[in-house]
Parts: C-alpha cells; structure tokens; sequence
C-alpha cells in the first residue's frame, strides 16, 4: 500500500474528516495530503508550521515522548490532531468537523502513522 493509499484509507475511515496530511516537521512540509475537496497549499503549509510549533512546545517543556506525540487544536468549526512519530520528525495532521471522534482519530491516526514510519 502506497503512502497516499494509507491516506486516503484513513481518511475514508474517519466519520468527518476533511484532510489527512503526512508531513515533516522539521523541514515544515507536508509531503503529501489527502482531502475530500481542493485544499490550497497556502492551508497545508499553515497546517505543517502550527504542527511545528506545537511539537516544538511540548519539547520546550520537557513533555514525556507520549505526551509530546499528541497535539489537538480546536477551534469552532474544526478540529486539528497531530500525531509525531518515533523519530520526531515525520507527523500526520488529521482536519475533521468539531464534533468528530477524536479519540478514533488518534487511535487510527497513530496506528496509520506507526505503519508509514516502519514502526510496525
């Protein structure tokens, strides 16, 4: 299966989701997307830098790795999760509606993200 195919997968699996994006932070790029409608660069290039960010905090503060693998922005319409690999470099970002699952998000979203990164 094929980086796009997991991602497509996953979002297909995922009640409400808008974009599934695999990135990495460090370079603060998304290397590929899936979304149901056209999302402009401009929006994954701010979806990588806010999961950037977020990552780079949770360092700043001394998180534990798992704590520090997890990041969940909500905002009235929507909700962002980012999920950083073992090697602290590649992540997913998962867009769904507000009121989605988050809990199935992570869950799916890490287990995606463990087979991309050849955790699994």
């Amino acid at each position: 299966m094929t980086l796009e195919d997991r991602l497509h997968t996953l979002r297909s699996a995922l009640p409400n989701c808008q974009v599934v994006a695999f990135g990495d932070a460090q370079a603060r790029l998304i290397l590929k997307a899936s979304h149901a409608s056209l999302v402009p660069r401009e929006v994954l290039d701010s979806l990588c830098a806010e999961a950037a960010e977020c990552f780079a905090t949770a360092d700043r503060i001394g998180a534990t790795p798992a704590q520090a693998s997890e990041a969940v922005v909500l905002t009235d319409e929507e909700s962002r999760i980012y999920l950083r690999a073992q090697n602290r470099a590649d992540f997913l970002c998962i867009v769904s509606q507000r009121q989605s699952n988050l809990d199935l998000a992570v869950t799916q979203g890490t287990h995606t993200l463990q087979r991309i990164s050849g955790a699994e």
